[in-house]
């Protein structure tokens, strides 16, 4: 028996039919029987992430299904048995409404993209363009990444030991990051079938920071283990290396003080160093301060409290890492076997250890010198020269005639002439006369201006307000001692 929802039609030209079904045909067979399955589907379609109704498809089926339930309810009784059919007029297959699985899309259509990522650690021998081909990339696209990469760090600076990040989409690199110190970071990010490359500038906020100790075993040991960062303890150096040597002039005892500028990560360790502003140090008891300050010309360099520079005319040293081996002053000669005045200080360094200008001047000769082997000496100003003999060979460029400057590479250590082995014979002549070297360090620095004068004295009043307020570390840390006896 066909009832009164026979000729009901959606929006999509759907139809919904009863008629009369044998009690062992499988549907649905009372209108109970029809609420309760369309009330699954919904709570189906409501709760079930991967259950959709298609858009050409879905206020259709609301509106059948809506419009069933209600007639169902209200027209049909309790009929003996009874199946529902959704059709079509173009003979659409039958949809049963009690299955979960009814428009399921295909789940290739909506997964997720892929995504994946690497971090490669350069090793030695390796370079970023093979690196990145060793980790699934064409050539072509290694070389388009390497060639943006380029444009803002070149690759041959990365060293062993950084990292590189690479971020995948569905197998496709879609960024390389590179953080090649905590300054920067650079990006190179995929911009169609290219890449385009950027750096980020990390912004920090810095404090200021003491040091001070006596020296207990040498001055770099302990000022690190205070906390000073190696770039501040070699400003330290470089401030009075033109009038202490390190190796012989320092004893335990001496008093150092550094003042200087960090910042700090979140959780307060030191990340990166600023500027050392002020230092103080007392070797062998002859206390030297000296301040941080720009001139108007916007050059920097370190003055004592008189306004004059610590870099002196010239230097106590002219070789670093150097180890003293012979003194100025009589002595028995190595070679000829009798005493005679050793006129000069004798360094011994390894062979081809660079030779630095103790101070600016004219080459007066470069050349073979008799028992001085390979021989260098340099006219500076006021009635001085220094001479440098024994090297294994000149600097490019270094001849008679030629202007050189203060610190620049002149040559190398060798053991030419009459030499017992690599050793650099270092002297100094004033006024035709041989001196000892060691009394450089008694020469003053070159005072500043007079115009220079009052601004300098305001940025020495204020570091030393800035001192005041500052944190100073006077004992090695806890963790540090800790660490250092620990079995």
């Amino acid at each position: 028996m066909t009832v009164g929802i026979v000729g009901l039609k959606t929006k999509h030209n759907m139809t919904l039919e009863t008629e009369h079904t044998p009690a062992d045909t499988v549907g649905i067979t009372t209108s109970d029987e029809m609420k309760a399955a369309l009330g699954e589907r919904l709570k189906a379609f409501i709760t079930m992430n991967n259950t959709r109704i298609y858009n050409s498809r879905r206020f259709g089926f609301l509106m059948a299904g809506g419009a069933a339930i209600l007639l169902a309810g209200f027209a049909l009784p309790k009929p003996p048995a009874e199946s529902i059919k959704l059709v079509t007029q173009n003979a659409v297959p039958e949809i049963d409404l009690t299955r979960y699985d009814m428009y399921l899309e295909e789940l290739d259509a909506v997964a997720a993209p892929a995504l994946a990522s690497k971090t490669l650690k350069v090793k030695a021998g390796e370079s970023l363009g093979p690196l990145l081909q060793k980790n699934g990339l064409t050539g072509q696209q290694a070389y388009k990444v390497t060639e943006a990469f380029a444009k803002i760090y070149k690759p041959q600076n990365v060293r062993v030991g950084q990292k590189f990040g690479l971020h995948f989409t569905n197998g496709t690199l879609e960024h390389l990051t590179f953080k090649p110190n905590v300054e920067k970071t650079v990006f190179v990010d995929r911009v169609g079938e290219s890449y385009t490359a950027r750096e980020i500038a990390a912004e920090f906020k810095y404090e200021t920071l003491a040091v001070s100790s006596e020296i207990s075993n040498s001055l770099y040991v302990d000022a690190t283990r205070l906390g000073a960062p190696d770039k501040v303890v070699a400003q330290f150096a470089s401030i009075y290396e033109y009038s202490v040597d390190f190796q012989r002039d320092i004893q335990p005892g001496d008093k150092f003080e550094l003042f200087f500028e960090v910042a700090r990560d979140h959780k307060g360790d030191i990340i990166k160093a600023g500027n050392l502003l002020y230092t103080s140090f007392s070797p062998r008891g002859k206390k030297t301060d000296y301040y941080l300050y720009k001139d108007a010309k916007g050059r920097e360099n370190f003055y004592d409290a008189n306004g004059k520079t610590a870099k002196r005319k010239l230097r106590a040293t002219p070789v670093n890492g150097a180890r003293l081996s012979s003194s100025f002053g009589r002595r028995k000669h190595p070679i000829l076997g009798y005493r005679k005045m050793h006129t000069g200080v004798d360094f011994a360094a390894p062979r081809g250890t660079p030779i630095l200008a103790a101070g600016s001047g004219t080459v007066e000769r470069a050349n073979r010198y008799g028992g001085y082997g390979n021989y260098i000496r340099i006219r500076h100003t006021d009635g001085y020269k220094t001479a440098y003999a024994h090297l294994k060979s000149f600097a490019r460029g270094v001849k008679s005639g030629k202007y050189v400057k203060q610190d620049q590479v002149i040559g190398y250590v060798g053991t030419t002439g009459r030499s017992t082995g690599p050793h650099l014979h270092y002297e100094v002549i004033h006024n035709g006369k041989k001196i000892n070297p060691r009394r450089l360090s008694q020469l003053s620095g070159k005072p500043l201006k007079a115009s220079e004068m009052q601004s300098f004295k305001t940025r020495h009043t204020n570091i030393d307000k800035m001192r005041s307020k500052s944190e100073t570390i006077t004992a090695i840390p806890a963790t540090v001692v800790m660490a250092e006896t620990a079995p």
